[in-house]
């Protein structure tokens, strides 16, 4: 399976959770090329900003832009109340915002990167996968190249579906929609040729950790959306 990686929610207080995750995807499944979602708008300090540009530059790990907070402190809308009780929790801070504010955050999350001495990122992935009231025509105008979704990803402005397989999971009604959700998406593998794995840091010690082993021994070769072509 032709898979493309990434740890979400990397935050200053779980590095050493996301470095002992990207030990096991090394050493026991041979993945090299994996994505971490940061999380800018928290306390970095200088240290750990040398962790993640040690993991950048010596270990070749790709870091991408998470949203600011990845937190909504509001819910404005009857979507975001429905998404939150469903989906997203408190986390999906695009859906509290207006499109002027989104766009602030993206243009202030790509120059966080820059200004802590870190490569400029080219994957932008919203918390949730909930981009909020912005339309496709405005991705073109901000400083990324790729915008995952919670179907695929926008290259360039052009979009590619990936099926995703998840692990996060709370309660046992998650449990069985996640897990008959991630079987449907492994079948439709063989019809796309491509997937992707989204591991949170918690995922190890929810109720779907054996089926992270399950997955990721069906991977024979993995990419990065960069690597992607549109035609």
């Amino acid at each position: 399976m032709n898979c493309n990686i990434s740890i979400h929610d990397v935050r200053p207080n779980n590095l050493h959770k996301i470095i002992g995750i990207i030990n096991l995807l090394f050493d026991k499944y041979n993945i090299r090329k994996i994505t971490l979602l940061v999380i800018p708008g928290l306390n970095w300090n200088n240290k750990q900003i040398k962790i993640l540009k040690t993991l950048q530059e010596k270990k070749g790990i790709e870091l991408a832009a998470h949203g600011w907070y990845h937190k909504s402190n509001t819910i404005n809308t009857i979507y975001h109340y429905i998404h939150s009780k469903l989906i997203s929790a408190d986390s999906a801070e695009h859906l509290s915002r207006s499109k002027p504010s989104i766009i602030k955050l993206l243009n202030d999350s790509h120059l966080w990167f820059i200004n802590q001495g870190l490569h400029s990122p080219t994957l932008y992935v919203p918390p949730a996968w909930a981009l909020g009231n912005i339309d496709k025509e405005d991705l073109s105008a901000l400083p990324f190249n790729e915008f995952e979704m919670i179907s695929g990803i926008f290259i360039n402005n052009k979009f590619i579906f990936i099926p995703l397989i998840g692990f996060k999971t709370k309660t046992y009604f998650e449990f069985i929609i996640v897990k008959v959700l991630n079987f449907i998406n492994y079948l439709s593998y063989s019809f796309f040729g491509l997937m992707r794995i989204a591991i949170h840091p918690d995922d190890f010690n929810l109720l779907l950790k054996r089926d992270i082993d399950k997955y990721l021994r069906k991977i024979t070769t993995n990419f990065s959306f960069s690597e992607l072509e549109i035609k």
